[in-house]
């Protein structure tokens, strides 16, 4: 049921923006902020806050505003699964335990929990150490990030649908089909990232004013956009391939793969080339294009194994 993770996230994050809007700017700022996007088209959208003398909160306002949207987004997801058709299918108000379930669950969640946890700790460091590099490149990073996910999630929409593919053709005893969906769902992420790719490459100066008109955070973040350009189509396979394995219930390797690549060589990589040896921005994405090139190559390795199919979850 994908089309509930959509409508979901596509509600909580409206709210997010509405709600960063008005607790940032406060109602002095709020109608000069929506006056700027299509000439005052959007001016209406202010009026939400005119009636009240709210105060311009700035960063505070914009962690609250998070915060509520984060709660939102779990009010949403529980009318949903407390909704007729699923609450009556699944039995969402069974409050008796399966123990062997639950315990097989924390077995197969635990390592992802694990790789979450660690390589977005991993992530922090590196956002340090460009900090170390300079200012222009640490504004650079955080801006090529906030790119990077417009390229990465429809490729990881794709994964997860390829995921529940494997998932459901493991269970009905056809590796063959299961193995189908994974290089099919390769196949649609490289034709995704690749078109992301090649727009990166060629036009970085016409994405990153967007989002800053710094010239030195430009400058900075042209080097790491086409570094990131070149690594879409090994990141397409190692997101779809890393996806497959967990929906095949190999959750295991891919958490180790990715926590020793993070800590044993993309943060030591960053930290030498970019800080000690002083090449800047371009030590420092050329460490990403390594780290994101060796995960897709060890993923790719493990699906080309077959071990995944013998798998019994």
């Amino acid at each position: 049921k994908t089309r509930i993770h959509m409508n979901v996230t596509i509600a909580a994050n409206l709210v997010n923006v509405y709600l960063n809007a008005g607790f940032i700017y406060g109602r002095s700022g709020i109608i000069e902020f929506f006056d700027i996007f299509v000439d005052g088209a959007f001016r209406w959208a202010s009026l939400g806050w005119a009636w009240l003398p709210f105060p311009a909160w700035g960063v505070k306002g914009a962690a609250t505003a998070t915060m509520l949207a984060s709660v939102w987004l779990m009010l949403h997801y529980t009318i949903y699964l407390f909704a007729p058709e699923i609450r009556k299918r699944f039995r969402t108000l069974f409050l008796r335990f399966d123990l062997t379930m639950l315990k097989r669950q924390m077995w197969l969640a635990a390592p992802q929990a694990a790789q979450e946890f660690l390589a977005m700790g991993g992530f922090v460091i590196f956002f340090k150490i460009v900090g170390k590099i300079g200012t222009a490149e640490l504004a650079s990073t955080e801006v090529i990030f906030s790119i990077m996910s417009a390229s990465f999630m429809p490729a990881a929409g794709v994964g997860q649908a390829g995921a529940t593919l494997v998932g459901k053709f493991l269970g009905e005893q056809r590796p063959d089909k299961a193995e189908t969906s994974i290089f099919e769902s390769i196949r649609w992420s490289l034709m995704i990232m690749d078109t992301m790719g090649i727009v990166f490459l060629l036009v970085p100066h016409w994405i990153l004013p967007i989002f800053t008109n710094d010239p030195a955070v430009i400058a900075a973040g042209i080097i790491g956009l086409r570094v990131l350009a070149l690594a879409q189509f090994a990141d397409a396979v190692g997101i779809t391939a890393w996806f497959s394995l967990t929906g095949a219930g190999n959750t295991i390797y891919p958490a180790v793969v990715e926590i020793i690549v993070v800590w044993g060589v993309f943060l030591p990589m960053s930290y030498i080339t970019g800080v000690l040896f002083g090449w800047g921005s371009w030590g420092a994405w050329l460490s990403f294009g390594v780290y994101i090139f060796l995960f897709a190559g060890l993923m790719t390795r493990k699906i080309l194994q077959n071990d995944w199919k013998t798998i019994i979850v």
